[in-house]
């Protein structure tokens, strides 16, 4: 029997985990640089270089950009720094991915060790978290009807998420910086750190545009060896080609850095205040738009005998997608171990999912913010200091939907942040955390493949048949390969309920 179907794009993911690498080694201080008295901060970023499927691994390689900051053991400079980098490649399964299959992978530092060995050797080691998803499009063909205009059919209606990209992008954002008036000169630069923030996008035909902010903070000595920085937000529009996507296209993206250049540059006077800024980001792409289809869910050809092949498939399906914005707010308290503050250079917010809980129409998201606070002090052991501080949350969003049999992905994004100075010496921090979420539903679907249906034996008469359990006029119809409304007609019943112990009467040849 000739088959009518329905072509979707289904994501197939072959793999989804998490896995650790390590990027370790020792540091030589360059011969132009003075000898380490003290070890102030070793930052840490790690990015992906490439990745890659061959004989059923996933190759990940990357690079861990170490950038250490140190007081010098000479007189009148208060601090210098090192830039180091180290590579890692970590193997995973495939899990037998195709060779046409797309992988995403993000990696974060997860911690540093280091120490000095000597005052002109460092050994560094960074553990690094890699988040690694495989999958790819592919099309499968959905049952949705028959050609046989005498066969009876039970169709069911299924919302669907329908891929329609999936895609990685790389681009640049760069720009010209000049020191503020009333500052010096830069004589060395120190550090140079970028976050991203305020993103938003919009998909026409063919394509996603993409929009946010990168936070840029420059750390640099003047020519009279005092510590200075350099604050500023670039915003940046990027449009990225993303074959499939519409008007209508809903799209999860997730961006990284994947280096940053700074160079300091000549002013028109001659003067070294322009900072020249070159920030790689990637942006990884996750597109799909809701559909709604009428599948075959059963199907018999009367007076014939029928039998019908089936495939079981997962449909996933948003059947709501909550989000919320809450503020945290913190105060962050001096110790007298700690040096006096005299500025604060850059604030670096983290957020962390701890727990995820669906309570009756709502869900439950718990989780800490990790706060790093990097500020300027007047002290000549400490010219430069951090702060960790853990901030706890907890947050409800209401979900519109009944929760039953649903699973959550939650994304938080830090938003914005800023602080204030009270006059007590203490910090107090304000963050914007942006919860998303997407709570997902699985439809188990038997999908028809191939019906089939043959004579039998002639039967005349009528049967007289007592409804069990969990019995409709579809169900025994079929049984008997009778046509539905045959049955009603003989029966009288219009809604095709049955109770249990309904007396039926069946006629067993056509009519």
């Amino acid at each position: 029997m000739e088959l009518k179907t329905s072509t979707i794009s289904l994501c197939e993911q072959y793999a989804k985990n998490k896995t650790q690498a390590v990027a370790d080694g020792d540091v030589i201080v360059p011969d132009i640089k003075p000898d380490i008295l003290k070890l102030l901060q070793v930052d840490a970023e790690s990015c992906i270089t490439d990745h890659f499927i061959e004989n059923g691994r996933l190759n990940i390689c990357g690079r861990v950009d170490y950038k250490i900051l140190y007081v010098p053991d000479r007189a009148n400079e208060k601090i210098k720094s090192i830039s180091a980098t180290m590579e890692f490649r970590q193997p995973v399964d495939a899990c037998s991915a195709p060779a046409d299959a797309v992988s995403l992978v993000s990696a974060t530092v997860d911690r540093v060790e280091f120490n000095a060995v000597n005052s002109r050797k460092l050994r560094l080691r960074a553990v690094i978290s890699i988040d690694y998803e495989i999958c790819r499009i592919a099309e499968r063909e959905l049952c949705t009807g028959v050609e046989d205009e005498t066969a009876e059919t039970k169709k069911k209606a299924v919302t669907i998420e329908s891929a329609r990209n999936i895609s990685e992008h790389e681009f640049s954002v760069k720009e010209l910086l000049e020191v503020p008036s009333g500052q010096s000169s830069v004589n060395e630069l120190l550090k140079t750190d970028v976050r991203i923030s305020d993103t938003e996008y919009k998909t026409v035909s063919g394509k996603v545009i993409v929009k946010g902010n990168i936070a840029v903070c420059i750390l640099y000595t003047d020519n009279d060896f005092e510590i200075r920085y350099i604050d500023a937000e670039v915003p940046f529009t990027e449009v990225l080609d993303a074959a499939g996507v519409g008007e209508e296209t809903i799209c999860d993206i997730d961006y990284s850095i994947d280096g940053v250049m700074c160079t300091i540059e000549p002013d028109s006077d001659g003067d070294m205040r322009l900072a020249d800024v070159v920030a790689d980001i990637r942006a990884s792409i996750r597109a799909h738009e809701s559909e709604e289809i009428e599948l075959l869910e059963d199907c018999y050809v009367p007076y014939r005998a029928t039998s019908c092949e089936r495939e079981e498939l997962t449909l996933n399906e948003t059947a709501s997608a909550p989000s919320g914005q809450y503020t945290i707010r913190e105060v962050i308290d001096f110790t007298s171990k700690m040096p006096e503050l005299s500025s604060v250079y850059n604030i670096v917010a983290s957020p962390v999912i701890i727990k995820t809980e669906l309570q009756r129409g709502k869900l439950l998201v718990e989780g800490r913010v990790e706060a790093y606070v990097l500020y300027l002090t007047d002290s000549p052991e400490n010219p430069v200091y951090s702060i960790k501080k853990d901030i706890k949350f907890s947050y409800m969003l209401d979900c519109e939907t009944q929760t039953d049999g649903l699973r959550a992905e939650v994304k938080p994004t830090v938003k914005h942040i800023s602080y204030n100075l009270s006059s007590g010496g203490s910090i107090e921090l304000r963050c914007i955390l942006m919860i998303e979420s997407k709570l997902l539903k699985d439809n188990m679907v038997s999908n028809i493949t191939r019906i089939d249906s043959e004579e039998c034996g002639k039967r005349n008469g009528i049967i007289i048949y007592f409804a069990e359990e969990g019995d409709d006029i579809w169900s025994v119809s079929k049984r008997y390969g009778v046509p539905c409304s045959t049955v009603m007609k003989f029966n009288s019943t219009e809604d095709g309920k049955l109770t249990k112990g309904t007396r039926l009467f069946i006629p067993t040849k056509h009519m």
